[in-house]
């Protein structure tokens, strides 16, 4: 937290061993734990982005892009560097920069890693939902096999809610609660 990172937590990874060996990274595999932090993007950014603007050039794009996905990656590239002085294994996983460039699949699900740790829960729009942020908030990863106290992953259906459903300007979401056992 000292370093920038709003949000904090470890994860158990092994609720959803099966899941993250399936993505096909055997790097992966080998870490029992993850340690996720988050980063909040800006309220009036968020709500000033148009999906018609060029992505490269928008204020939005660059805000996630160029501020908030680097500052992330250097804060789990210290935390690395910490679990590594202190004797343990341990991997970052970029904030975005995609595994599988096919799928634009990461080596890992930055939202799997925060929900297990207790960061938040996944609603109706299949995006992490945490109590301080909302949906706006970007993670990254540190895999690792330090023996780190882990949080809880939290189950808070969202209920009668469809804030995020009646949002969405392309009407993607069904208003459905999340299942973890459907892909």
């Amino acid at each position: 937290r000292q370093k920038g990172a709003d949000l904090f937590g470890v994860a158990d990874l092994a609720p959803a061993r099966d899941l993250i060996a399936s993505q096909g990274n055997s790097l992966v595999g080998r870490f029992p734990r993850a340690v996720s932090m988050g980063m909040p993007l800006n309220d009036f950014i968020v709500e000033q982005h148009s999906p018609v603007e060029p992505r490269r050039e928008s204020l939005y794009w660059h805000h996630v892009y160029d501020v908030v996905t680097p500052a992330l990656d250097f804060l789990a590239y210290d935390v690395f560097k910490w679990l590594k002085g202190r004797g343990f294994e341990a991997l970052p996983i970029p904030g975005s920069t995609p595994y599988n460039f096919e799928k634009l699949e990461g080596m890992i699900s930055h939202k799997l890693a925060a929900h297990l740790a207790g960061l938040g829960w996944i609603g109706k729009s299949c995006m992490l939902l945490t109590d301080r942020f909302g949906p706006r908030v970007r993670f990254v990863t540190v895999l690792t096999d330090a023996p780190l106290q882990t949080g809880s992953a939290v189950d808070r259906p969202c209920g009668k809610c469809h804030v995020c459903v009646d949002a969405c300007p392309v009407k993607a979401f069904t208003g459905v609660e999340f299942r973890a056992d459907e892909p």
